[in-house]
């Protein structure tokens, strides 16, 4: 079954499979998602989830706590849409570059 999968900080909209995780199907638009590893090793998808139903598998505690599990922010690696969603990716902090002075 597919749900209407809308992005929230990209406004996009996107069918998705129920089968399929949320990376994978919505990684097939171009600038939808952020380029990583698929798995769940990486953390660059992670996502909060504004509504909708999911299941999602194990998250790496290393991007994903516990209390931001219980606060819908997951990994869209592994998470499987069930119903239609609206989803925001997390951009990852940059990291800052310090210039030694003179």
């Amino acid at each position: 079954m597919k749900h209407n999968i809308f992005v929230k900080n990209k406004e996009k909209e996107r069918a998705c499979n129920e089968d399929k995780n949320l990376m994978d199907s919505l990684s097939v638009c171009q600038d939808l998602v952020p380029n990583g590893c698929h798995n769940g090793a990486c953390g660059i998808c992670k996502i909060t989830i504004h509504n909708g139903e999911y299941e999602k598998l194990k998250m790496n505690r290393k991007h994903i706590s516990e209390d931001e599990e219980s606060s819908n922010i997951v990994l869209a690696c592994r998470t499987f849409p069930k119903s239609d969603m609206e989803i925001e990716f997390i951009e990852k902090p940059k990291s800052k570059h310090y210039t030694l002075g003179h």
